[in-house]
């Protein structure tokens, strides 16, 4: 389910979670995409271009293999 996904990510944070920035997920809400975790997921399986980081790809990637458990 993973592929490089470059949605233009800062450089000086290599990682994706940095202080400075807002965390990749509140509640169910991916920050800064206006989606709800179980709507990516859908839209993850439906072969959409998800406009998340890589941290929040993730997370969503996660979610959707329990989700088909």
């Amino acid at each position: 389910m993973s592929e490089k996904h470059d949605h233009g990510a800062d450089p000086s944070c290599p990682n994706g979670v940095c202080s400075s920035s807002a965390p990749p997920l509140i509640g169910s809400i991916l920050t800064g995409s206006g989606l709800t975790l179980d709507r990516a997921v859908v839209l993850l399986r439906e072969g959409a271009d998800l406009p998340l980081t890589d941290v929040q790809l993730r997370i969503v990637e996660e979610r959707a293999l329990h989700a088909g458990a």
